[in-house]
Order: structure tokens, then sequence, then C-alpha cells
């Protein structure tokens, strides 16, 4: 009986080496394990990111702070040409303001950029936008309290025109006296 048993576990183990084998070698071909993987994903560097985070406008235009409740924006344009980002502009009251899935962005002079999107849902005046375009447009000053004010534009919308011709100077620009504009 133990000379059964003995059999029996070298029957398995010897085959059980030669299972592994005929695996490795069967397996291992081009076709089983390719050697580079593929994908339709590629990714690409961020060449240009552009933020803003404030409360408002309003000390700079001489009314109370929170009087137009907040305004932020974030946005990446990609070494290949895309742009991702959006941007919230919530009007004075609170009840009332825009959500845009930015899509186009120029950077002006290196400090300076104009964004453009979608408004994905929104209301002005009681009325619904969603569906119409947007720009706005941000300068970085810098960050130090010696630097001029970051400047910001209200948010434009029906925006039908051009936007590849948009300069700065289409823009009524606001000294933000509360936020950070980064243009990178």
């Amino acid at each position: 009986m133990i000379t059964n048993k003995l059999n029996i576990m070298r029957y398995l183990s010897v085959t059980s080496v030669l299972l592994v084998l005929l695996l490795s070698v069967t397996g291992c071909n081009e076709e089983a394990a390719p050697t580079e993987v593929s994908s339709t994903k590629t990714l690409f560097k961020v060449t240009h990111h552009v933020s803003l985070g404030g409360a408002d406008i309003c000390e700079a235009l001489g009314l109370p702070t929170g009087c137009d409740a907040n305004f932020s924006l974030v946005a990446n344009e990609k070494s290949n040409g895309s742009v991702k980002g959006q941007w919230q502009d919530t009007f004075a009251g609170g009840g009332e303001g825009i959500h845009v899935a930015i899509d186009k962005m120029n950077i002006i002079d290196g400090n300076g950029a104009i964004v453009g999107g979608v408004i994905t849902h929104g209301t002005f005046g009681g009325v619904d936008v969603s569906g119409q375009y947007a720009v706005t447009a941000v300068v970085d000053n810098g960050t130090s309290a010696n630097d001029p004010a970051d400047q910001l534009s209200f948010s434009v919308f029906p925006f039908n025109g051009d936007f590849n011709t948009l300069t700065l100077g289409n823009f009524v620009l606001t000294n933000l006296t509360n936020g950070q504009v980064k243009v990178r």
C-alpha cells in the first residue's frame, strides 16, 4: 500500500512538472504574451493650466463683499491641443449662475488667458441659458502683495463670434481684491 502511494505521488509530481513545462513553452509565444502594451488611450502632457478661485469682485466695484457670490475656474490644455475644464459663476443673490464646460483656451502674453465653453446648466434673469456659448478672460499679475492685482472679466454669453480672434482688449477686466489667478 505504501508503495502504491509513493508511485502515485511520483506520478503526480512528474506530471505536474511536465504540465508546467508544456504550458510555459506553448503559453509564451508572441501571440499569447505580447511584449508591448497597446492602448487606444494616449497620454498627453499638460502644456497650459489656468485657474481662479475667489469669493467675488464686489470690493473692486466698491460694493459690499459677497454681493456677486463667487467665481471659480480651472482649465488644462494638453500637448495635442485639446482643452478641458470648467468654470462656475454664481451671480448676485446666489440663486442664479452658470456652469461652463470649457473647450477652448488662448494664452495671451504668458500671463493672460481667454477661455470659452458651453453652458451646461444655468439661469440668468430667470431664463435658462443652458447650451449657450460663453467666454471669459483672466490675467495673472503675480503672487506678491507688491504685484498689481490679478484681473477677471465677467462671463460673457451668448457668444457667437470667432473665439480665435478674441484679445484681452475685448473684455472689461476688473481687479480682484479677493482671489488668485494662475496662468501657467
